[in-house]
């Protein structure tokens, strides 16, 4: 049994030939081709007509147009001179939808695409696989986020076993990253000191005015009261005389 594939409106030729006598068979269906002496009859069922033939140069089978429900099990039946049976298992897919590129951040890119069976969704910086996703849940697309640097370049690639597409990444123009940058540099630390010290320096000064009020309130308050005990004293040796 091998293992075939074919795109869903384009075409697919089994390798197997036949070129006097034989026949192409498909799962339950049986016979939906045959080869009489030399000439075929393509036109035994619904499910194909218009849609298969037999080259007699070569005695390949072809199916055109192909549809989903065309996957299935098919066998091309040889019986030239010794017999032989060769088996397919084609699997008919969906062209893959282009991939989408939106930006996430200036350094961050996110790549999505429409899933499908068998659908997968990679970042590559040049030959290297950096990731790659996958989901059985054809229901929601796939996405996958990526960091990227100016010095390399990246593409996007969705892919299923028939067909692929990608795109190459434009770095925005906002993301300046190379590799260090996550570490600040002396001269970008110092650029934030006076902006840091001048915050210091005002709340410090704040606290200080509160406190210098809170103080002298204080002091008046001592001197005013001193100054009613004073009189106080007077008045009462006034009366004492």
């Amino acid at each position: 049994m091998q293992q075939v594939q074919g795109i869903v409106g384009g075409g697919f030729t089994f390798p197997a030939s036949v070129l006097s006598v034989g026949s192409l068979l498909y799962g339950n269906i049986g016979n939906v081709a045959m080869v009489l002496s030399g000439s075929s009859k393509t036109d035994l069922t619904e499910e194909f007509r218009g849609r298969l033939w037999w080259d007699s140069k070569t005695g390949l089978f072809t199916i055109t147009d192909l549809q989903i429900q065309d996957s299935g099990q098919y066998r091309v039946d040889n019986s030239d001179g010794v017999k032989t049976v060769t088996a397919y298992q084609l699997t008919v897919y969906n062209r893959v939808s282009e991939p989408r590129l939106s930006a996430s951040g200036s350094c961050w890119v996110l790549c999505s695409v429409e899933n499908g069976r068998d659908v997968t969704l990679s970042w590559y910086r040049g030959t290297e696989t950096l990731n790659q996703t996958s989901s059985p849940d054809l229901s929601t697309s796939l996405s996958l986020p990526l960091e990227v640097e100016h010095r390399y370049t990246y593409y996007c690639e969705a892919k299923n076993p028939a067909s692929s597409q990608n795109l190459t990444l434009e770095i925005p123009a906002n993301c300046s990253k190379t590799s260090g940058d996550d570490i600040p540099s002396p001269r970008s630390f110092l650029a934030h000191v006076p902006v840091g010290c001048c915050f210091v320096l005002i709340i410090y000064i704040s606290i200080t005015v509160i406190y210098l009020k809170k103080k002298t309130r204080a002091v008046n308050h001592s001197v005013l009261q001193e100054g009613r005990d004073q009189d106080t004293l007077s008045v009462e040796k006034e009366q004492q005389i």
